[in-house]
Formats: C-alpha cells, structure tokens, sequence
C-alpha cells in the first residue's frame, strides 16, 4: 500500500478527491463523506441514560444504515463523486494495495441515511469466487470424499444424490455444442471409443493452437519483444456475434472436446452401474471404484462449476471506515452483503448478462441465472478475525429476521496457498517477459475461457523458464481462515441440486435494526469506545493516506475486538 501511494496517479487521485468542487449541490469533497467521530461520539453519549425501548429508537435515528451499489457512471447525490471513485479513496485505506482483477465485481457502499450528507460507513465488493478452494469445497459437499460421508451418515439421501448426478450430467452435456464432436447415438448411448476420439480431438486441437500463438507472436511483437495479446475473434457479448462460429476457435474445440470425453465418461459409468434404478446399492459400487470414483468427481466439478459461475460471491473487501469502525461497523458491512437488496441488485447485474464462455461452449447465447446462495471470505492473516467472530443474529432474538443470520469459519489453512501478493510490480513484469521469450509465444492472453488467475499463470511460466521451482516462490506461506454466509438453510444442498429453495434474505433495515440491538446497543455504554469514536474523521482518514504516501506511519484502521 505504501508503494501504491507514493505513484503519481494514486497522489493526483487522491488530492482530486479531496479537493473541494462546485457542484449543483454546493461545493464537497469525499472528506465531506466522512462522518465527524466528535460529533458522534457526543450524539451517542446523550442516549446511554434513555430505557431500553427509547434508547433502541434513539439509535435508529443516529445511525440507519443504506446500501448503494456503485454503478459505473452513477454519482452521488449528495455530492456529486462518482460512486466509483468515491469507493476507490475508501479502499485505499486498507492494508493491502488495490488492483483490479478478474471477473465479476460488485462494489458496494453502505452509508448512514440518518447524518448529514449520508457519510460512508464502510465498504464491500463481490468478486468472482476463486474456481478451487479445498475448504470452502468440502464444505458445500463438491468433493467426493465428503459427498460419500454425507450419504454414510444420512445427512444426503442416496436416491436424490443419484438423481442430482444424472441430471447435472445431462443440463452439462446439452452446454456444449456436440455435432461437430460426437452423433446424437453416441451422446444417448456413449462408448470408450467416443471419448477417445474426443480426448484426440482436444489434443490436436490444443497443438494447433500452440502453432496459432507462435504465428501471432511473430507476426505482432514489436522492437522490444512485446506482444499485443491474442484475444481471439469474440471480446464480449452483442446482438450481432455469431456464437456457433465462435465455438469453433481452437480454444474452444478444445475445451468442448475435453468435456463432452469426460461427461459421456461419467454417463457411460453410471449407467453400467445402474444409478437410476438402484441408486443405494449403484452408489457404493461407484464409490468402491476407480472409474465410478472418476465419474463422481467429474460431476462433483461440473456441480462447483455451475454454481461458482452464478450463485455464489466472494466477499473480498468488507469493512468500515472512520468514524464507524470503532462501533463494530464492519460487522454490519458484512451482514448487509446478506441482504435482499444486495441480492437483489447482483441478479439485476448479472441475471440477463449473456455468458461469453458458456456461449462459445454452447455455440449459443446462454444466460445464467445470478442467485445468490453462498458468501465466502478469507481472512488476509492466519489469525481470528475480529469482523466475523460470533457474528450471528439469532431469527429468534430479532423479529426482522425470517431465520438466522450467520457468517461462521468453514475452513483453515494451516500452510497457506499459492498467490503472487508478496510479488513486486517489476518481478511480474520482468517473469511475464521471459514466458514469453521461452516459448515464442504469448500463451496467457487474459482471454475468456483461457483459464483463471492470468497473473498467477504467467509468473509460473516465468518461473518455470527461469528453472526455478515456481510452487515454492509462489507459494506465500501465510495461513488463512475461510469464513462462509449461507443465505438460506438449504443453500447448499441447493448448489448440488438436491432442493430448490428460494432465498428469505432480510432487508438492510431489518439486518440494521438487529445489529444495532445485538451490538451498537452494548458498544455506545462504553466510555473508551465514544473516547476513540471522537479523535475519528475526516482528518484521521486523510492522515491514513497521506502518512503512508510520505513512508511515515499510519494510523490502525482495524476494527476493535469485541
């Protein structure tokens, strides 16, 4: 972060922001945002004698909380900022520095409609959920070994497990366009001799690819050796793209033919095992084998797949800001993401976006329905993090909850993961280079369907060209906690199609009412909390960045313990 703050364009950004503008609303800046902790502070004091009953109200009219979801192009009309650029300054705050990534984003800013000019309470985006994640899978029931415990036990019943494998194995087949690959007796009656052909179809393809990106590295890299990537024909959805003959570039032959060879794999063996005539007995025989253990496995990530892709997020930034973090602020943020107008907004988003992957394998337009299920975050340290510790509402101690709302650890790794956090800008670029110079060719185009992490992918081929052993730079050694929210009971029996539940998510004014009976209520009766509360505002936020900008330290931004 202090690298990030010391560039010119994040200083500018920065003195932008701050700088006051003439708007139709008068003249603001984003530190006319940032709620006045003194002010606060005394508001609160004034309501620790009230009773029960009237200090509940009280409270209501000191801090109620709203969501208001960062459009591109949308301004605040309080002040005029941009949605986006006033959630950007917020982020810069954090502890690690801000990059955009991949995929699907939501931005989200909660702010308190009862002060003046609604200041920011805090921060959130909803980012696409990495595809494998060995806690947060186990969890849901995506791995095999976990499914067989469940069935063992009796938590899953073996006839609905069966059924749900059988369908998922026909809606995946009919998302790939086949007739180029495969005649329509050989999808209803597979053999091992299609899915040979089929595994020989993706070879090939994947070598005549190999020979397409040489070609275009040769024909469109510069002086210096760079090269401009290969994108390929479809860069994103219209009207007018001709999906069937986007199925048929290289990358996607390939991928169709990988998983059409897998899925009639897994159709052929579970019909020789009788699965939907005898689902008990075909079961155990499938889990006793290698081949039956394969096919639940490659239905298990077709399950991940499909629910990864639309109904479940990533909360990768949650918290508050000065003033609010001193009053368990960020435990809100994090239970708003819960909400039914945060739901509500992600399927608005992504409910009728038609699926450039999905499509190309399809040969098709294909949309996704954006249901959210499952929330999942992971801790940036390996310590307890103080935001979802004990953070429940219990349906029965708060009337404006239908069911309980819980965000509660679901994993931990002990040795952490792989990532490229702890790498600095020019080692990326310097590894991405020497990718490229060894294999005469730009093999990661930041392209759609490509693969993910494109950064990761790239630093590893760097790694790898250099002789180094890429797993043991890459791998970052800090352990994390995982954290998950179900926003319904049954959300995951749902994601492996065994139930069709619809979601009961509580509103923001709801969620707001029960955080502040459950947490604000308790934190306003401390006099150390309202002490620290007033030093807090506009000028501890702007001291934040700009201590760090000049290498001095900054002030502590996290949340108090409870």
């Amino acid at each position: 972060r202090q690298r990030q703050l010391a560039e010119p364009s994040v200083r500018h950004f920065l003195a932008r922001m701050e700088r006051k503008t003439a708007r139709s609303a008068g003249r603001f800046s984003v530190l006319d945002l940032i709620d006045d902790g003194a002010d606060l502070a005394r508001e609160l004091r004034a309501v620790r004698t009230l009773g029960d009953t009237e200090r509940e109200v009280a409270l209501a009219r000191l801090i109620d909380p709203v969501v208001e979801i960062c459009e591109a192009g949308a301004k605040c009309p309080d002040t005029g900022l941009a949605l986006t650029d006033i959630w950007r300054y917020f982020r810069h705050t954090w502890a690690h520095e801000y990059r955009a990534i991949p995929g699907r984003q939501m931005l989200v800013l909660v702010r308190n409609a009862a002060r003046p000019r609604r200041p920011v309470l805090g921060i959130a985006m909803l980012a696409s959920p990495v595809m494998r994640l060995a806690c947060r899978d186990s969890w849901i029931g995506w791995l095999r070994d976990d499914a067989r415990a469940r069935i063992a036990t009796g938590a899953w019943q073996a006839p609905a497990f069966a059924d749900a494998l059988l369908s998922r194995i026909d809606a995946s087949i009919s998302n790939i366009r086949w007739d180029d690959l495969a005649s329509s007796d050989e999808i209803v009656c597979p053999s091992d001799t299609v899915s040979l052909r089929l595994e020989q179809r993706a070879s090939g393809a994947a070598s005549a690819r190999e020979a397409q990106l040489r070609a275009h590295f040769e024909q469109h890299r510069d002086e210096r050796g760079r090269v401009k990537p290969h994108r390929g024909d479809v860069k994103f959805a219209n009207a007018s793209t001709d999906w069937r003959l986007a199925s048929e570039d290289l990358l996607f032959v390939r991928k169709r033919a990988e998983g059409l060879a897998q899925l009639l794999f897994a159709k052929r063996i579970f019909a020789a095992a009788g699965l939907a005539a005898s689902p008990d007995s075909a079961l155990s025989e499938l889990f006793a084998s290698p081949s039956g253990q394969r096919a639940i496995e490659i239905t298990l990530a077709e399950f991940r797949k499909a629910g990864l892709s639309s109904q479940v997020a990533d909360v990768s930034i949650c918290g508050a800001v000065h003033p609010y973090n001193q009053l368990l602020g960020g435990k809100l943020v994090a239970l708003l993401l819960a909400s039914r107008e945060v739901s509500d907004a992600y399927a608005r988003r992504y409910g009728a976006q038609v699926s450039v992957i999905a499509s190309q394998m399809a040969g098709r337009p294909v949309t996704k329905p954006a249901e959210l299920r499952i929330l999942t975050t992971t801790s940036l340290y390996g310590v307890g993090s103080s935001q979802y510790n004990r953070l429940v509402l219990a349906a029965a101690d708060h009337p404006e909850l239908e069911q309980d709302l819980r965000w509660g650890a679901i994993g931990k790794s002990l040795t952490g993961g792989f990532g490229t956090l702890h790498l600095g800008a020019e080692t990326a670029h310097a590894l991405r280079s020497m990718a490229v110079q060894r294999h005469v060719a730009r093999r990661v185009n930041n392209r759609f369907g490509e693969g993910t992490s494109p950064r990761l992918r790239q630093i590893r081929e760097g790694l790898d060209a250099l002789g180094l052993k890429s797993d043991a730079i890459l791998h970052h050694a800090t352990p994390r906690l995982f954290y998950g929210c179900e926003l319904d009971s049954k959300a995951r029996e749902a994601l492996l199609g065994m139930t069709d539940v619809s979601t009961h998510a509580p509103s923001v004014h709801g969620i707001g009412a029960a955080w502040r009976r459950r947490w604000l209520n308790a934190r306003v009766k401390r006099e150390e909390t309202l002490v620290r509360l007033a030093v807090l505002g506009p000028n501890s936020v702007w001291a934040t960045l700009h201590a760090d900008a000049d290498g001095q330290l900054s002030l502590p931004i996290e949340e108090p313990r409870e």
